[in-house]
């Protein structure tokens, strides 16, 4: 019998499922696309992309959904972290 041992997935590996990219690369994006103070904006854009692709098309596209959502997820807590809201 032979045994297969999966090891668990890198941090690089996670954000890149979860966001796509690497967490890095998601804050350079948001650096690179909004303006300080409004990456609450940018998050309600992505938001309002997956709003867009749910309308135009069968959902086949569910992970693309899943990552813009948690990019923007990711937007919204650090802004709260970083304000102190609680």
């Amino acid at each position: 019998m032979t045994y297969t041992f999966t090891s668990e997935p890198t941090q690089e590996q996670r954000e890149r499922r979860m966001y796509g990219m690497t967490q890095a690369q998601l804050d350079r994006q948001i650096e690179s696309q909004s303006f300080t103070g409004l990456e609450l904006m940018y998050a309600a854009g992505l938001l309002s992309d997956c709003q867009e692709i749910l309308e135009h098309s069968d959902c086949d596209e569910s992970d693309e959904l899943r990552k813009y959502m948690n990019q923007a997820k990711y937007i919204i807590f650090n802004y709260m972290e970083k304000h102190n809201i609680r």
